[in-house]
């Protein structure tokens, strides 16, 4: 099992969330604000300079299903380059 650690700019969680759908994923945990600067995007920090704010999801997922998801979240980064979206790919080792 792997841990997917989506974060994305709140302005595209349709986007977001209608590729997970596509993609058959009905459970994960979702962390409603984040705050953070990356490499590609202007910071999101949910300030007066700064007002963009990401989201987060967490998601379990089987290592068989993972590339599927990978690649749908690669397309959508490269439409949505300044938005900013990440995927971090974490193991999974017990599930209580």
């Amino acid at each position: 099992m792997k841990l997917l650690f989506i974060i994305y700019n709140a302005v595209i969680e349709s986007k977001v969330m209608e590729e997970l759908e596509k993609a058959k994923i009905k459970y994960y945990t979702k962390i409603p604000s984040l705050q953070g600067v990356g490499s590609h995007s202007v910071p999101h920090l949910d300030s007066l300079i700064w007002p963009e704010v990401n989201h987060g999801l967490l998601i379990g997922i089987e290592e068989e299903r993972k590339n599927g998801i990978l690649n749908r979240m690669e397309k959508l980064k490269s439409q949505y380059e300044k938005e900013g979206l990440k995927v971090f790919v974490l193991p999974m080792e017990e599930v209580l």
